[in-house]
């Protein structure tokens, strides 16, 4: 839905993350709302292994999100270069868990889960990333999956999701566990 750039704050001088929606889906009210939603979503957690956003808005047509920008590699890309032990593993894991049950507890399920969105840094703590299509525990927003709605990387879904039924902490906990 998105593109993700490298860029500076020039009023603070700090390098970001600058997420732009595609401008092909400019044009789409949902496709605007869900990308701004992420933005809402982070925003209402604040964790050590939660990527932090500073800012959302829209300038000369551009719809966008600054965050935090992460030193470190996709644990996709760590997987996929290095074997990991089992104390690694095991130590990752656990971050992961940790995290995903703080967001949890705040109403908040990521529903994409995956190797890709999850940054391992330099000191080797993690940062969970892309909530673009969370869904919110909140009976009040306006904007919500529909019934039958189906998102999320087919190789992780966790079966409910597959199947279009509501999800749960459980959907991101079976996503993890199929992280490989």
């Amino acid at each position: 839905m998105g593109v993700v750039y490298e860029a500076r704050d020039p009023n603070i001088d700090r390098v970001v993350a600058l997420k732009v929606l595609r401008q092909d889906r400019i044009t789409s009210e949902t496709f605007v709302k869900r990308f701004l939603k992420e933005a809402k979503v982070v925003g209402r957690l604040s964790h050590p292994r939660i990527v932090t956003i500073y800012d959302v808005g829209e300038d000369q047509g551009t719809i966008y999100i600054a965050m935090e920008f992460l030193e470190g590699v996709p644990l996709s890309d760590l997987i996929r270069d290095k074997k990991l032990n089992a104390d690694e593993v095991v130590e990752l894991g656990t971050q992961i868990a940790a995290t995903l049950e703080y967001a949890h507890q705040k109403g908040v399920i990521h529903r994409d889960v995956k190797p890709s969105n999850i940054v391992v840094r330099p000191d080797g703590q993690i940062k969970i990333t892309d909530f673009g299509i969370a869904h919110i525990e909140d009976p009040s927003a306006t904007l919500q999956t529909q019934a039958g709605e189906i998102m999320g990387t087919p190789a992780y879904m966790s079966p409910e999701q597959v199947q279009g039924h509501p999800v749960d902490c459980r959907s991101d906990l079976f996503s993890l566990g199929n992280s490989r």
